[in-house]
């Protein structure tokens, strides 16, 4: 067949096909609508897929917000408005959307490693010249319902430490018959500005004395001026305690209060919450951030105290403290 002839013949079919329609133009529209339809189609498939690719990505990196309230729900089904055809949502991008996100937690310092000497702000070793330290002794461990026993607890600053030294007698045959001992213990004491009273017979503002025979003297979590603690206090008749017959000397102190457990660091008040050793069982939760200690002291020793201390949030600490001291 020659070329022209397959073009008549052709072109005939087209004239055949044209004149058996009523309107040439409602045939190319209808050809178009059909074709921008399936256009759409595909474009809307490619968004959606797009879409979803992102909101993967951007969960992954985080940024993908807890509050972000939309749901498959919510997005529902993306319909044509000229045929109803309908494309569902990937179930993978709605369960990205819909997926929790961690809680963030109060205070964003506990989300970083914590260092001591960021916290603290005085690591010097505390100036108590003549205190002795050098007494062994057998202690019992922690236990928070040691505070049933308390005068109180209290929280403020301390503004003044010194070292008081006493010397006395008691009647004794453990060397000689009708023998004496004679002692010369040493105590911690320090004044105490009150700031907050979480338990007991005192008031905001209150200056106290509060004595220990036993002090933690350590260069990094000592007791030290300057400092804010909360401190659970017990309280005696200002007096030695001795066993055997006091022969001479004074044993009076200078103050009947006394820090109730003496023998562990005491909680420091620090900027948005606490600093506390792990023995406060009650107080640590998994929202509390474990403490680096970064600080030597000038023997090159690290930190004695052998627990782990904690960071505890402000409103971890009121809410939990008070719990401990009611029950």
């Amino acid at each position: 067949m020659k070329k022209n002839d397959l073009h008549d013949a052709l072109s005939g079919i087209n004239k055949d096909f044209i004149a058996e329609s009523d309107d040439f133009k409602a045939v190319s529209a209808d050809f178009r609508k059909v074709k921008s339809r399936k256009n759409r189609i595909v474009i809307s498939t490619l968004c959606l897929a797009f879409v979803g690719i992102g909101v993967i990505g951007t969960a992954k990196s985080g940024l993908l917000k807890k509050d972000l309230q939309t749901t498959e729900k919510d997005i529902g089904i993306i319909s044509s408005d000229e045929s109803n055809i309908s494309v569902p949502v990937s179930s993978t991008v709605a369960a990205v959307i819909d997926t929790e996100q961690p809680s963030v937690n109060e205070n964003p310092i506990i989300n970083e490693p914590l260092y001591y000497s960021k916290l603290v702000k005085n690591t010097d070793i505390p100036e108590l010249n003549g205190y002795d330290i050098s007494v062994s002794l057998d202690i019992a461990a922690f236990d928070e319902s040691m505070l049933n026993d308390s005068a109180g607890v209290i929280e403020g600053e301390i503004i003044d430490l010194w070292v008081n030294q006493y010397e006395y007698a008691t009647a004794s045959d453990k060397f000689e018959p009708d023998g004496q001992i004679y002692h010369k213990p040493s105590t911690v004491a320090y004044k105490i500005k009150i700031d907050r009273v979480l338990s007991g017979d005192f008031s905001v503002g209150d200056i106290i004395t509060i004595e220990d025979y036993h002090f933690i003297l350590d260069s990094i979590v000592s007791i030290k001026k300057g400092g804010k603690y909360v401190i659970p206090l017990g309280k005696g008749d200002g007096k030695f305690f001795d066993h055997d017959k006091i022969i001479s000397g004074d044993t009076n102190l200078e103050s009947c209060y006394y820090t109730l457990y003496q023998f562990h660091p005491q909680i420091e008040k620090v900027s948005g919450g606490y600093i506390v050793p792990g023995d406060w069982k009650t107080l640590i939760t998994d929202d509390c951030t474990e403490i680096i200690m970064d600080i030597v002291d000038i023997d090159n020793v690290v930190f004695s105290f052998p627990g782990p201390l904690y960071y505890v949030p402000d409103s971890i600490f009121n809410d939990r403290i008070t719990h401990i001291i009611q029950s």
